[in-house]
């Protein structure tokens, strides 16, 4: 995370800085103290010597002023202090270019709106409109139909009325009314359904084209429309933007006994973001099923399937698993980005000491197997492919064997495993050997063919760097000898075991100090003297984070590199207590939880979070310890 500065000048001081493409998210960032003035000074040199042809917020990303996150969660945070058509063009909806050419058609043509001259000009769809209105004032999109409103509601209303001011009333309580509009602010429209009703209005967010449809069907007697396909084709995709955009990692469509749930996995907790009619659910499951090549007329059998797509200008393969329930078929899609998620090894948030260690008693070593380990979602392939970008060198040939293939590296040899073309695992793995490569990456030792694969390939010269599913480093060894493997091929081949987890961030705008709980401190590691001299912050709960005081992850990490004590103890097949105290007083092994504990004293995250996180441990290091063997410079 970019470093908070106080203090700093407000973006008004800088001269001539809000006509400048980007200015107005540079002076937020000014005033809410996240870049001085000369920073922001010197990015608008550089944005002039390239003609004005970048963002100014693209230049702080490329200058590690900021990062991509920081970006996207400020954008959010101020999202109405930005002109419409600076919004569209933070979020990705439309290029500079385009922006500055609307700019131009909107000088010829004062009495328009910006929105509408990106409409004309074929720049955005209303659905694309709706959904950065929903991103920027935090209202939710919703989609609907004719035959899931409340048709007496709406008659109550002329449909001039709801046409000219683009909002329908849809839905009522005892006490509230819920209004779609495709025009949120001061639309007077609000005010009179209110009035009228004398009920409280919730207002959701719906594209205009729904909306005039929706009229439009009213008037014809309650005919039932012919736009299905169309309408569920945008649902689809609005769903797969707000994933991307949001960096969810799962999308979930949760069938219940009323109505079609849809929530999305944020920094590994669910999210609820919209509800569907369970008929049109059924249509938007049937599309989705299409896609990934999976059979539409069996609903009664689980299934899996894939696909791949590009929306929001963002290529991403989606994992579709159905699981059928008394209510239909539950659908859960993990999103992996093919681009754009790659890493270097200094950004995977691992301490100093650490990855000293891990780069060079780890990755620079000449041959021997390296195993990342943790659960799923624990951020295993990004820690690989950080792995595989620093071995990435002309003078060295890494092959990898994938299922699927992720993310695309430039100048390494990359196979994506396909059953239906022959390309099986095991028949790549075979393969991977005859073409004289140096470095080895298997996507996961998935069993024990797999794991004799990486200890022959170490044996014979070759680099090997794989993922595994274990608890922890100790328990990537005990594993190796289950599936098998001998304890003597254990010990010479393997190099080391990189244990990781993910948890979650204090969200940076509802930071504040607390005291954790007591008992909890202590089970971490952290006694009753660090507790009174150290100060330590815990989120509050805010927009930014949906409430849950967190925002973004970081990664915790336990390095188990083997030496000769180590060895010997695995050919001797001692116990996991044994193992791990002989590794923490010979190798330097810091556990998941020393890591954690180092990250709380941080002010990265809670005593709470890495309980919740983390496998129990005991602490076998005092604090002092542990900032030294991190590398911490006081």
């Amino acid at each position: 995370m970019s470093e908070v500065r106080q203090g700093g000048s407000t973006g008004e001081e800088i001269e001539g800085l809000d006509q400048q493409p980007g200015g107005t998210f540079a002076g937020i960032l000014i005033n809410d103290g996240v870049l001085t003035a000369g920073q922001v000074k010197k990015s608008v040199r550089v944005q002039e010597k390239l003609g004005a042809s970048k963002l100014l917020s693209t230049i702080f990303v490329e200058l590690g002023m900021l990062t991509e996150d920081e970006h996207r969660r400020l954008v959010c945070k101020h999202g109405r202090s930005f002109r419409l058509g600076e919004l569209f063009c933070e979020l990705g909806y439309i290029t500079l270019a385009q922006l500055l050419q609307a700019e131009l058609v909107l000088k010829q043509s004062p009495g328009k709106r910006i929105g509408a001259i990106f409409r004309e000009l074929g720049m955005i769809d209303d659905r694309q409109l709706a959904q950065a209105l929903s991103e920027q004032l935090r209202i939710p999109l919703i989609h609907i139909d004719l035959d899931t409103a409340d048709h007496d509601l709406m008659r109550q209303f002329p449909v001039k009325f709801m046409r000219m001011h683009l909002a329908v009333p849809y839905e009522a309580s005892a006490t509230r009314v819920s209004i779609a509009t495709a025009n949120p602010l001061d639309n007077p429209a609000i005010e009179e359904v209110e009035r009228r009703l004398r009920k409280k209005a919730v207002v959701v967010i719906a594209a205009e084209s729904a909306l005039l449809s929706m009229l439009g069907k009213l008037e014809m007697a309650g005919g039932k429309g012919s736009e299905q396909h169309d309408q569920v084709a945008e649902v689809v995709d609005s769903i797969l933007l707000a994933a991307i955009r949001q960096h969810a990692s799962d999308i979930h469509i949760e069938p219940m006994e009323s109505h079609t749930r849809i929530r999305l996995r944020l920094d590994g907790v669910l999210i609820h973001k919209m509800d569907l009619p369970s008929e049109l659910a059924q249509r938007v499951i049937a599309r989705l099923k299409v896609l990934a090549s999976m059979d539409i007329s069996d609903s009664r059998r689980h299934q899996d399937g894939r696909f791949s797509r590009d929306v929001g200008h963002i290529n991403a393969d989606y994992r579709v698993s159905t699981y059928v329930t008394i209510y239909g078929e539950n659908m859960v899609m993990r999103v992996l980005r093919s681009t754009g998620g790659l890493k270097n090894i200094e950004q995977i948030s691992m301490s100093r000491g650490l990855l000293d260690r891990f780069k060079h008693e780890a990755l620079d070593v000449p041959t021997g197997v390296i195993l990342i380990t943790g659960p799923t979602g624990s951020g295993k392939t990004t820690t690989l492919y950080a792995a595989i970008d620093y071995l990435n060198r002309p003078t060295t040939k890494i092959i990898t064997v994938e299922d699927p293939v992720e993310y695309v590296v430039p100048g390494i040899i990359q196979c994506s495993v396909d059953e239906t073309a022959g390309r099986s695992f095991d028949d790549s793995l075979r393969a991977v050997v005859r073409q004289d490569p140096d470095v080895i990456v298997m996507g996961e030792v998935r069993d024990r063919k797999s794991a004799q694969v990486a200890v022959q390939a170490a044996l014979t010269g070759h680099k090997v760097l794989t993922t595994f599913h274990t608890e922890d480093s100790i328990g990537g060894l005990l594993r190796l000898i289950d599936m098998g493997i001998e304890t003597f091929l254990i010990s010479s081949t393997v190099v080391s075991i990189l244990a990781q987890r993910l948890i979650r961030t204090i969200c940076p705008d509802c930071r504040q100090a607390y005291m954790p709980n007591k008992r909890i401190a202590n089970m971490i590691g952290i006694d009753d003297a660090t507790l009174r001299s150290h100060t330590f912050y815990r989120g509050t709960g805010c927009g930014t984070c949906y409430g849950t005081g967190y925002h973004g992850r970081t990664a915790l990490h336990e390095l188990l590199v083997l030496n000769e004590d180590v060895r010997e103890a695995i050919l001797e097949r001692r116990s996991s207590q044994d193992v791990r105290k002989i590794s923490c007083e010979s190798t330097q092994l810091l556990s998941l939880m020393e890591d954690g504990l180092y990250k709380v004293l941080l002010g990265f995250t809670t005593a709470e979070e890495v309980y919740r996180i983390v496998p129990r441990a005991i602490a076998h290091r005092s604090v002092a310890e542990i900032y030294e063997l991190m590398g911490h410079e006081k």
